[in-house]
């Protein structure tokens, strides 16, 4: 094995196939669900206007499906674009774009065997000229079947230009050493022209070519070696290259990175900091009882203007294994530069304007874009209403459009029934845009809550008032989690509903549960705030050090698989393309029911 590694790394591959011509002036991206123009632009470093440019009518409307020609502004020194052609391999296109599959892989580690697929953009590193298997091979270790080794021996030692050299003896002519070597003198001639005029001395060094027959024999050995590699299943190189878990001495050291703002403890946003480590605390005490030792640092990033680079730079954190924070975008920007440099995730917990997870795969975005987050929206209203008749409220001046355009177009794509009526329409007008065979959906648009107060008195009485077959709901935003203590008995009786990726409730168990631990541990209250930082802090500490701990620095591969009971807040992440970071896509709906009870409805569970 070790010798094949020598080989490996050493040898510089020569068979047929040469580098790739130019990158592709445009490629095709599929648009995926959640995805706008704005978190299109984004992956690829362009301007909105400029898909545009390409693709009219996108400003208006994209759908999941579509594709869009993007403008490759990559040059070839830093990498270009590429969208997966019908027959391309990941052997191939690493050859014919200089790169090994190491490379490749590492640049798409959102890449794998099952969506290695036509229609799939990834991007292409700058020309190496490295060896396409080696570090693969390397990286494999053990695990490389030895089929493949042959072959890559093959391809690597069948390269030399002469078979052998040869050390010229006292009187040996031209004539005997091609007799004693079954070559021709034209052959030798070729192999060292510098003795077609002058004589052979003691002691000098000759090239022996390879016979006719010799030369055939390894085309043959490397056309059929060359013709098994390209035949190498993708999924058999996307094993090889996996990545082996890192040694660890079984302590997880996480860095905690926000605005304490320890010389000011007044302010409402360093209390809420303060909360969140709280809620963390708890989560390390959890894990301590079933057997998993963290070792938790703290910075305080203090302001919005303050550079953390001294504090990333200064050696306090080289031994982290995973960052929470910070909470500025400028200090994102910098801290996700170096996660990515050294390998470490960074998970953003207060920010939801950071555009590093589009092009960092170490990025985890708790606080999901809005794009993505309105279509989890979208789907679980049409599992959990499959036959709605929305009647939206249109409050004139407090337009939420951009969650209520794209729910306009959701249904017109699904052919659902809606009606537009103005809040200060009256009692008979709404109660008649109601459908006894559907399920009739009240939806504001918007959050504010001028509107909601004059529209609940009204859904009131349409609830009392209609026929026993006619169903009605009200539909609302996060922000009714606020309005609840105000208005809990008319959510109740006019059925609401309302989405939210985090949320508690003194009424639910876990809620009363943590609550109770937070106050024995702190002997005081939560603070009152939206969302709720000491479980919030709880729920994202627990998740990710737990993942960690079960399963190392591959617990990126297994999120679905780290199951607990939130308190708060919910994780459902996937990565937002092959060559960026995560965001979670997690959405609850929030339930108070008309016979008084709270739902808080999980649709991954």
């Amino acid at each position: 094995m070790n010798r094949f590694k020598t080989i490996i790394l050493t040898a510089l591959v020569a068979f047929a196939f040469q580098a790739k011509a130019s990158a592709q002036e445009f490629f095709m991206h599929t648009v995926t669900q959640g995805q706008g123009l704005y978190s299109i632009s984004r992956m690829y470093g362009v301007t909105e206007d400029e898909i545009i440019k390409y693709n009219p009518g996108s400003e208006k409307v994209i759908r999941t499906g579509e594709q869009l020609r993007i403008p490759n502004t990559k040059n070839t020194s830093s990498g270009s674009f590429h969208t997966i052609q019908k027959g391309e391999t990941l052997y191939r296109l690493a050859v014919n774009n200089r790169i090994s599959v190491k490379e490749l892989c590492d640049a798409n580690p959102g890449l794998s065997a099952d969506n290695f697929k036509v229609g799939q953009v990834i991007t292409i590193p700058a020309p190496s000229d490295s060896d396409p298997l080696a570090a693969t091979i390397q990286n494999a270790s053990q695990e490389a079947p030895q089929s493949i080794l042959t072959d890559v021996q093959t391809l690597s030692a069948d390269t030399a230009r002469y078979k052998t050299t040869h050390v010229v003896s006292k009187r040996e002519t031209i004539f005997r050493i091609c007799r004693n070597y079954g070559i021709s003198q034209a052959e030798f001639l070729a192999a060292n022209p510098e003795f077609r005029y002058t004589k052979l001395r003691q002691g000098a060094v000759v090239n022996i070519p390879f016979t006719k027959e010799e030369l055939d024999q390894r085309a043959k050995r490397l056309g059929e070696a060359q013709s098994r590699m390209e035949a190498l299943p993708d999924s058999t190189l996307f094993s090889l290259n996996e990545n082996r878990s890192k040694d660890d001495d079984g302590i997880i050291t996480a860095a905690l990175m926000l605005p304490f703002s320890l010389n000011d403890s007044s302010t409402t946003l360093q209390k809420q900091m303060v909360e969140f480590y709280q809620g963390m605390l708890l989560a390390l005490d959890r894990l301590k009882t079933e057997g998993v030792s963290v070792n938790l640092k703290l910075f305080d990033t203090e302001g919005e203007d303050k550079s953390v680079t001294p504090m990333l730079e200064s050696g306090s954190m080289d031994d982290v294994d995973i960052i929470f924070g910070p909470r500025w975008t400028s200090q994102i920007t910098e801290t996700a530069r170096w996660a990515q440099a050294h390998q470490v995730p960074l998970v953003l917990t207060m920010n939801s304007e950071a555009d590093d997870v589009y092009n960092n795969p170490y990025v985890f975005q708790l606080n999901t874009p809005k794009s993505y987050f309105n279509q989890e929206i979208y789907n679980h209203f049409l599992e959990q209403f499959p036959n709605p008749n929305v009647i939206l409220l249109d409050a004139d001046e407090f337009k939420k459009d951009d969650f209520i355009e794209g729910f306009k177009q959701l249904m017109t794509d699904h052919d659902i029934p809606y009606t537009t009526l103005m809040v200060d329409t009256t009692y008979q007008q709404i109660m008649d845009a109601t459908m006894p065979d559907k399920q009739n959906i009240f939806l504001i648009n918007t959050d504010s809550s001028e509107p909601l107060n004059t529209m609940l008195p009204v859904l009131q009485l349409i609830t009392r008032n209609k026929e026993p077959e006619v169903e009605t709901h009200l539909f609302g935003y996060p922000k009714y989690q606020i309005y609840a203590s105000s208005h809990l008995e008319e959510f109740y009786e006019v059925d609401t509903w309302f989405y939210s990726w985090f949320y508690t409730n003194n009424l639910l168990r876990e809620s009363v549960e943590f609550n109770n631990l937070f106050r024995r541990s702190f002997s005081r209250q939560m603070l009152a705030s939206y969302p709720s930082y000491a479980p919030y802090g709880y729920d994202t500490g627990y998740y990710f050090l737990k993942g960690l701990a079960t399963y190392g620095r591959d617990f990126q591969d297994h999120l679905d698989d780290i199951r607990f009971e939130p308190v708060h807040t919910g994780f459902k992440f996937e990565r937002v393309n092959n060559w960026g970071g995560f965001i979670n896509r997690k959405v609850f709906f929030i339930h108070f029911s008309n016979d008084y009870r709270i739902e808080k409805k999980d649709f991954d569970r």
